[in-house]
């Protein structure tokens, strides 16, 4: 009996192993984002079009994210993502701003964040629902220089997000449809960041195709106010364990 015990103890082992992995998954992702951005920067005394005056046009974006989730009941899945939202174009201003005069100009807007989504999985069948948090940490700027002259307001926000996403699993294929929304509006500065999106599942591997509107309203940088909206489709590749 002793025999068949120490010889069972590997497989319960080996087993619970394997239960384990199929308990636990995460995905690794990297997104492609063709965005065009409009809006504007405003000070006490002026407001200047970022698309029609900084030339601000269509610009490719990236975004990383890995996303780990786990049986314990308690506690969120997590997901963590750098959104790089960096871009610098030449314009002209009609008039000057923040100690800037009108003419050409050379502009950096640096929107780029990191984000901790965490997340609790409410639904999980062919329909599958998460609700949570997501926290974002902006570091950026708004740089505006004409020669000798320059304007620069560091953007350092920490915004707590509503996060809700929805997926319709279409069954006996690999394909799925979904939507995700994260949102905010707190103190003058608000943001909201919403995704529709087409998935098609490659054993491990998947590859995504959606429309994402991301508008994002700064009130508290230096003296400058920044609302702008970036929308486009995108593309998406990674590995989902």
């Amino acid at each position: 009996m002793k025999k068949i015990s120490k010889l069972l103890i590997p497989v319960a082992l080996a087993t619970a192993v394997s239960a384990q992995a199929d308990i636990i998954g995460g995905s690794v992702e990297a997104s492609y984002w063709y965005a065009g951005l409009g809006g504007d920067a405003k000070t006490s005394s002026t407001n200047v079009d970022i698309d029609d005056e900084l030339d601000f046009d269509r610009n490719s974006f990236f975004e990383l994210a890995a996303t780990v989730e786990h049986p314990v009941p308690i506690l969120p899945n997590v997901r963590l993502k750098y959104t790089d939202l960096d871009q610098t174009e030449n314009g002209t201003l009609n008039s000057s701003f923040d100690g800037v005069n009108a003419g050409p100009v050379e502009t950096n807007l640096d929107l780029s964040h990191v984000g901790l989504v965490l997340y609790y999985e409410i639904l999980d069948n062919w329909v599958s629902a998460d609700v949570g948090l997501d926290l974002r940490k902006f570091d950026g700027q708004l740089s505006i220089t004409n020669g000798s002259q320059s304007s620069q307001s560091d953007i350092d926000e920490f915004l707590p997000l509503g996060y809700l996403s929805a997926e319709f699993a279409m069954p006996f294929t690999d394909m799925s449809a979904g939507a995700e929304i994260s949102a905010i509006s707190l103190s003058g500065n608000s943001i909201h960041d919403a995704k529709i999106r087409f998935r098609q599942g490659f054993s491990l591997a998947f590859i995504e195709l959606g429309y994402r509107q991301m508008g994002i309203k700064l009130d508290d940088i230096g003296n400058t106010e920044v609302e702008v909206d970036f929308s486009g489709v995108y593309l998406s590749t990674g590995l989902d364990f």
